[in-house]
């Protein structure tokens, strides 16, 4: 079994969410692998873009993946899976469900129009610690991907904190209705979930059998 990390919008694979799952599966003499989705230049990736890039690099040995995705890296973790049944299980931290359609909402119809005018938008990038040109190929790829393309029955773990302001849990308890292998565990957090990551370590430890 290969253990793929993902992680959030604009953030790194230096994370502290990443770092310090991989240092947890490393005590277990297991290898974390936790991908740059940057790629070569934040402004201009899309998700099509690093779902083709994780599928060169971690699918080729067709060795069985489970995958553990932070927001929006759990929702690239559901397209792997509706993409490779060599996806066995996942494990989401506050999936970003509705990508694309709740970044527009939350940037508004004419911020929106500005964007696709101008070609590009400021982001705040969490692991460049500064403010980056994102480009409007961005947002119009992610516009085209859903969490209902998973059709297939897999076993998910869904942590989610019920004050999460950035990816409200209904989203996930949504998603979990009617997918009987869907554990969703909704915590006192908010999105960051940071607040018991210990425990959040023995879920997933328990889940994944290590």
């Amino acid at each position: 079994m290969q253990y793929l990390y993902l992680h959030g919008f604009a953030s790194s694979p230096n994370s502290y969410k990443a770092l310090y799952m991989q240092q947890r599966f490393a005590e277990l003499g297991l290898t974390l692998h936790i991908p740059d989705l940057n790629l070569a230049d934040f402004s201009t990736v899309t998700l099509s873009q690093q779902l083709d890039y994780l599928q060169t690099q971690y699918f080729a040995e067709g060795q069985a993946i489970a995958v553990i995705g932070s927001s929006l890296g759990g929702f690239l973790a559901v397209q792997l899976a509706a993409l490779s049944p060599m996806v066995e299980k996942l494990v989401l931290f506050a999936p970003a469900f509705g990508f694309g359609q709740r970044v527009t909402l939350a940037i508004g119809i004419e911020n929106m129009e500005d964007w696709r005018q101008s070609g590009v938008r400021q982001f705040y990038h969490y692991g460049l610690k500064r403010n980056v040109n994102l480009h409007y190929e961005f947002i119009a790829d992610a516009q085209s991907f859903s969490e209902d393309s998973l059709t297939r029955s897999l076993p998910i773990l869904i942590l989610h904190g019920i004050h999460d302001d950035v990816v409200p849990s209904v989203l996930s308890e949504e998603f979990a209705k009617g997918r009987s292998q869907v554990e969703l565990k909704l915590v006192e957090d908010d999105h960051a979930l940071g607040k018991d990551i210990e425990g959040y370590w023995q879920d997933i430890k328990r889940f994944l059998a290590l």
